[in-house]
């Protein structure tokens, strides 16, 4: 056996980790309800001007990453990918939604969305702070 650390994690490196953990997961849920999610937003070439990425797990959606372009902000943008992606997860037999974020982020954008603050981990990353909200869908 051989222990090796690294900075440069490679997709197969990811996939191999994925394919382990998800065979271990499998004898306790059905590891094929987990579906990724996507949602985003195109200027007329195809460039992305925003979006969101997750997935879903059973009766639960998975925010991932959400980013809008400088030019879209304030715009609702945000709001409607949110949205989008609610009632995909709705649609999928979702009944419950997860997402954390930085406290130099989005916290009072999701709590505005309904999202609720379970807890905080102070000092992540140095000075900052990492929420973790939910939201019954």
């Amino acid at each position: 056996m051989q222990l090796k650390v690294t900075e440069s994690v490679t997709h197969q490196d990811l996939d191999e980790v994925r394919l382990g953990l998800n065979a271990f997961n499998s004898r306790f849920i059905n590891v094929d309800e987990i579906k990724s999610i996507g949602v985003f937003v195109t200027d007329t070439d195809g460039k992305k001007l925003a979006g969101l990425t997750g997935s879903t797990s059973g009766n639960w959606l998975r925010i991932d990453m959400l980013w809008v372009s400088d030019a879209l902000r304030g715009q609702g943008v945000g709001s409607k990918l949110i949205g989008a992606a609610e009632e995909e997860a709705r649609a999928r037999g979702c009944c419950y939604a997860q997402v954390d974020t930085a406290s130099f982020q989005a916290r009072p954008f999701y709590e505005k969305l309904g999202y609720t603050l379970r807890f905080s981990l102070d000092n992540y990353p140095r000075h900052h702070q990492r929420h973790y909200l939910s939201k019954t869908l």
